[in-house]
């Protein structure tokens, strides 16, 4: 057993109460859709009815965190209900965790998913037109992966992914989420934690072995000009994916794409503290979630055409 997945799996356990700790209103969910063969390659619908009422809701496609090793879409139902009551059709997916499934498949289980999408949208009140690709922590990393796929054939090519077929999304959201994993590996963690999760998903967490080429793993590298409005929330004190978002703007500003920056230092703020809803930085975080989904569902895809940034504490 890897130390990072015993440590996941324990915080998913201790946490998921917590996470859940508020009720919403009423919220259809429909379980375990599947996209694809293996028994994680499945997919829930949330979305509450009174908010669709004969029309399509904009799509939420949320991915989970867990380290890259552990978790599942069940521990984030409570921000998927969350969503669901704010008038969003949110579709919480899991994925291939390594060390069972290495990189990229992951990604490549996003990119299934997104595929499978359009095949459902005769039967539910999902508006694909306004797609918004979001996740925390390593789903953050996987939805962002799927987004750079969604505008560059040549990444997917390189890395081996299957082909996006899907609609393409209008906009990125990420919560404490890491844009070149290998960073993390620099940052040292209790009980060697990073370093399992860099053997379980790369096969290595060592430089001078290391399998993958930076250009299949740096999504700044794979920023264009194509891209939609990104929206990022950072903690002042993530130990695990700390100060990646510099790279990432740099790179957003360089392509003249419209960035939008929320940093997380109220007292307790730290990594994906947004998933409690009782830590007194939570409010913050998802009213600045909120203000950047409404500015890209309201107009589609420009919520601030001229490639400048918006950055909040």
């Amino acid at each position: 057993m890897h130390i990072s997945r015993v440590f996941f799996k324990v915080s998913d356990i201790l946490n998921h109460p917590l996470r859940n700790a508020v009720r919403y209103g009423k919220t259809e969910v429909v379980r375990n859709l599947r996209y694809g063969e293996g028994k994680r390659r499945r997919m829930d619908f949330y979305f509450a009815p009174d908010k669709a009422d004969g029309k399509r809701l904009p799509v939420l496609f949320n991915v989970h965190g867990g380290g890259f090793v552990c978790g599942g879409k069940r521990y984030r139902s409570g921000i998927a209900r969350r969503f669901a009551a704010r008038g969003f059709f949110v579709v919480n997916v899991d994925y291939s965790l390594a060390p069972d499934e290495r990189f990229p498949e992951g990604s490549a289980d996003c990119i299934r998913a997104l595929n499978a999408l359009e095949k459902f949208s005769d039967s539910f009140p999902m508006d694909l037109d306004r797609l918004i690709l979001t996740g925390d922590s390593a789903g953050g990393y996987y939805a962002a992966y799927a987004y750079a796929a969604a505008f560059s054939e040549q990444l997917g090519r390189k890395a081996g992914l299957p082909d996006y077929t899907g609609k393409k999304p209008v906009a990125l959201l990420t919560f404490f989420s890491p844009f070149n994993p290998v960073k993390c590996l620099e940052n040292p963690a209790p009980m060697g934690i990073t370093e399992d999760i860099g053997v379980c998903l790369f096969g290595s967490a060592k430089e001078e072995d290391f399998p993958f080429p930076d250009d299949i793993v740096d999504l700044t590298l794979s920023v264009n000009g194509d891209w939609g409005p990104v929206g990022m929330v950072v903690g002042n004190k993530d130990m695990f994916c700390g100060g990646q978002e510099v790279a990432m703007i740099e790179a957003l500003k360089n392509a003249g794409v419209p960035y939008y920056l929320y940093t997380a230092r109220e007292k307790g703020d730290a990594h994906c503290t947004h998933l409690f809803p009782f830590m007194p930085g939570t409010p913050k975080i998802l009213a600045f979630a909120d203000e950047f989904l409404k500015s890209v569902t309201d107009s589609k895809s420009d919520g601030g055409s001229d490639g400048g940034g918006n950055e909040k504490e």
